[in-house]
């Protein structure tokens, strides 16, 4: 990345999960697809903002705006995938994918 969070990652792999909500009673095995794709791209996201954290130079304003969003996403969809009657690794890691972009959220204004 290059200083600012992945705004179109980010974005698509939201849409992908809420589609995978809707899909869910209709077509479990669909859904869990992309819920499975949907965590692999917010476990690459997770990464890329570590990384980007780590650097001297980034757009700080970029990532005030996505944790300040995340500060409300990111509880909302860990209630959300535990409510989920589905015992899958994919749903796992998605939680606790989000439980880790929530913990850097939470710090992210006090640093």
């Amino acid at each position: 990345m290059n200083g600012e969070p992945d705004f179109e990652l980010y974005t698509v792999s939201l849409i992908r999960l809420n589609t995978a909500f809707e899909k869910l009673e209709a077509d479990e095995k669909e859904a869990l697809e992309m819920i499975k794709k949907s965590s692999d791209d917010f476990e690459e996201l997770y990464k890329d903002i570590l990384n980007d954290l780590e650097k001297d130079e980034i757009l700080i304003a970029d990532y005030y705006s996505f944790f300040e969003n995340g500060k409300t996403v990111f509880p909302m969809y860990i209630n959300a995938l535990r409510e989920l009657d589905i015992n899958d690794e994919s749903v796992d890691s998605l939680i606790n994918t989000f439980t880790n972009l929530n913990k850097i959220a939470q710090a992210f204004d006090r640093n």
